[in-house]
């Protein structure tokens, strides 16, 4: 079997853009995780904005805020913070959550330390503690956890040391956790480690116990590569780093579930704020909390933060990336990519323009439409920038095509036309069809001697071969002289100068064409593709003189064509060297305006032109 050419061997815009979808999908796949990460992020964070997730009516933060703090008198101390949590113990709270750590000034003797140790002896509180280099104190109680056999442990989780509350504090509330919170590259807090390891012992996130509590669930069971944390009432999946991933609240939410430590002091709280709620106590005041940058807004209290992790342990909707969604993705953009590629090949440019638009629009409505039902961060990203990449592939090749055609385009119809008439339909399609325009023109037309015979001497196929070749070389050397094919009709060539364009000496220019055509096909007779068929010579007619040109035909095929007395005498010249014994001949209008030498051939009759004189080349010999 043979194989094409290579210059012939190109991918169709269709199956170019097919190619790209593979290859997008497999970059995808293989480094969207470090390609697109801050922007993914950015459209997460979005996303979770967008979308409506699960909210926790049993959730209450309780802010130490600016008002809390004036009506103290600009001091709130431990004294303050243990009135507060012995109201919200007498109140009914399930579980007190404190976001502050009290790891300084630990003398039990003072009163303050006392009241509030009281006051945590008496309440369901659990304390946080942070990450530091070393532990002076080892933080405790350890809260309750089950391991499954098969578990990845995330080398994240293994921190050196705590800063831990005071030991009074610590022996007295419920169970010590990790409040610390860690942000991503860009500062915002999009995550929280699940587990904190200090000397082999697991202390969960701050939120995640104080869900636990609110929630009512029993021992957690931690197991999974990679891990997750099985809950009672759900399973909450965590990332390859050990992470859990929360929806930030909005302003609104914030404020619906927040509630002033001022009010609760003062009494002015409706109990139902309280009773069989998860509380969170700390504080919006930069001075005793921590603000952080989130997907909600640019400075979020830690405490909101720590309710948002607890948030989703209790409704059990975490924002979540399977294992198997970069596999997912990397197919929908193989399929998504084909369609868009077939689009691209069949659409004009605007509407491949608003193909991409439409395209990231309907990635985007499907993410959402995904994370709604499942929680899942489908990654529309990247999806995106791969439909765009293959867009432009496929309509690069597209154009690349279209250009090829031109060209071709171009080249093929110039053997018939000048190049201002090619442009005029290439480069102006929009432009009217040509009108008639009358002006002088000098026409030459060939024909084939003995071509009847010929042709019913040889095979269809073999005939075709021999003119193919011959209309060729003919139609290119009309072209280098300035002229213009008309048409090829049957074994004749009529082809026209000075039309459409200006072309000086254009009587001198045909006639040079058609010495030119008559030395060049008497040497083609010589070859032996066309010897062995006894290929008969070429006849030229020339005449030149007014004709009318433009476009001719309605409705179906135009023709761009001359019409003329000039134009017809030329077709007789050319059936005049029959009885001549010439291969040109020339009408005298034609022969009064040349510069060329010619040979008086004497006075003759041409049919439906009466007498007249005729001539030919000097250097053309007859038969």
């Amino acid at each position: 079997m043979s194989l094409m050419p290579w210059p012939h061997r190109r991918f169709n815009p269709f199956a170019g853009g097919v190619v790209a979808s593979l290859a997008a999908a497999l970059v995808l796949y293989l480094y969207a995780e470090a390609a697109f990460r801050t922007p993914r992020e950015l459209f997460f964070d979005n996303l979770t904005q967008w979308v409506p997730s699960p909210r926790s009516a049993d959730i209450t933060v309780v802010d130490i805020d600016r008002a809390a703090f004036e009506a103290r008198s600009e001091s709130w101390d431990r004294g303050a913070t243990a009135e507060l949590i012995s109201r919200l113990s007498a109140a009914g709270a399930r579980a007190i959550a404190v976001d502050f750590v009290f790891s300084s000034d630990c003398d039990p003797a003072l009163p303050a330390n006392a009241a509030l140790a009281s006051a945590i002896g008496e309440a369901p509180i659990v304390l946080g503690f942070l990450a530091a280099n070393r532990t002076a104190e080892h933080p405790r109680p350890v809260p309750p956890l089950a391991l499954r056999r098969q578990i990845a442990v995330p080398e994240q989780w293994f921190i050196p040391g705590a800063e831990t509350a005071c030991p009074i504090f610590m022996d007295r509330s419920k169970a010590a956790t990790a409040a610390f919170l860690v942000g991503d590259k860009d500062a915002r807090v999009r995550r929280a480690q699940a587990y904190a390891i200090v000397d082999n012992e697991a202390f969960p996130a701050l939120g995640i116990e104080a869900g636990r509590r609110g929630a009512a669930s029993s021992t957690p069971v931690l197991g999974g590569e990679p891990a997750w944390l099985r809950l009672d009432h759900a399973i909450i999946p965590l990332d390859a780093d050990g992470n859990l991933r929360f929806v930030a609240s909005s302003q609104a939410e914030i404020a619906a579930r927040t509630v002033s430590a001022g009010d609760v002091i003062a009494g002015r709280i409706d109990t139902a704020r309280i009773a069989g709620k998860l509380v969170f106590l700390g504080s919006s005041m930069p001075s005793l909390g921590g603000l952080r940058p989130t997907a909600s807004m640019p400075l979020q209290p830690s405490v909101q933060i720590h309710a948002d992790i607890a948030n989703a342990v209790v409704t059990g909707f975490v924002p979540y990336r399977g294992g198997d969604l970069p596999l997912i993705e990397a197919l929908f953009s193989v399929a998504g990519g084909a369609v868009a590629a077939y689009g691209a090949t069949k659409l004009r440019p605007l509407m491949t323009l608003t193909l991409g638009a439409a395209a990231v629009l309907f990635v985007s409505a499907f993410a959402g439409a995904i994370y709604r039902t499942t929680g899942w961060l489908f990654d529309a990203v990247g999806i995106s920038f791969a439909l765009v990449a293959i867009l432009i592939v496929t309509s690069a090749l597209q154009l690349a095509r279209v250009r090829r055609a031109e060209a071709i385009a171009r080249q093929k119809f110039s053997q018939y036309l000048p190049q201002s008439v090619v442009a005029r339909y290439i480069d102006d399609p929009d432009r009217g069809r040509a009108t008639g325009e009358e002006r002088p023109v000098t026409a030459l037309f060939t024909d084939i001697e003995g071509f009847s015979t010929l042709s019913q001497k040889l095979r269809p196929r073999e005939l075709v071969a021999l003119l193919d070749i011959y209309f060729a070389e003919v139609n290119a050397l009309v072209a280098r002289h300035g002229g213009m094919v008309d048409k090829v009709v049957g074994d004749a060539v009529h082809s026209l100068f000075n039309a459409p364009e200006d072309l000086a000496d254009h009587v001198d220019k045909a006639i040079q064409c058609a010495m030119a055509v008559h030395a060049l096909t008497e040497e083609m007779r010589q070859r032996p593709l066309f010897a062995k068929h006894d290929f008969g010579r070429t006849r030229i007619g020339i005449e030149t003189g007014p004709a009318v040109l433009g476009e001719v035909g309605a409705g179906g095929k135009l023709d761009y064509t001359a019409h003329g007395d000039a134009v017809s005498l030329a077709a007789r010249l050319q059936e005049a060297n029959k009885f001549l014994g010439t291969a040109i001949c020339i009408g005298p209008a034609a022969a009064a305006e040349c510069k060329t030498a010619l040979r008086p051939l004497g006075r003759h009759e041409i049919r439906s032109f009466g007498s007249m004189e005729l001539f030919t080349v000097v250097d053309t010999e007859g038969p």
